[in-house]
């Protein structure tokens, strides 16, 4: 279900979600997406779209003001008329802190030893995938918990 937000005539609502919390809500001209076939760019009144998100980042723009970008890693994106929504795991943070980010790593590098199920196995190599990628951008991860 979607939170309410106040429509704004000529906007764009976004809504970027993580697994634990909403990471931004707001209104926007357009917003660049990166889809897994490729980046786009949503307007308002585009016609209704479900896509697979890959990592990187995504831009909301608006007339007036500096873009603001967000890391992202692989999600989904739901587009219908005047509102954008993004369900995905990372999240752009403007403090750096890259000794948390090593120690989820290896963390999660423990827990991939000891998994027996190759599933779950999958799912800690993406994530830890992630965390070499927010490394190299020098960004956080939401803690999924």
């Amino acid at each position: 279900m979607m939170p309410e937000t106040l429509k704004v005539e000529g906007k764009l609502n976004v809504h970027i979600f993580c697994m634990t919390h909403t990471v931004f809500d707001g209104v926007a001209d357009k917003v660049l997406l990166p889809a897994i076939d490729g980046d786009i760019m949503i307007l308002q009144r585009r016609a209704p779209l479900f896509t697979c998100v890959r990592s990187g980042k995504m831009w909301i723009y608006n007339k007036g003001f500096p873009p603001v970008a967000f890391y992202i890693s692989e999600g989904v994106a739901e587009i219908r008329r005047d509102i954008c929504s993004v369900l995905a795991w990372g999240i752009k943070a403007d403090d750096v802190n890259l000794s948390q980010i090593r120690a989820q790593e290896e963390k999660l590098r423990e827990k991939l030893l000891k998994i027996h199920i190759d599933i779950q196995k999958k799912e800690i190599q993406k994530t830890i995938d992630f965390l070499k990628m927010l490394e190299k951008s020098k960004i956080l991860i939401s803690s999924k918990q």
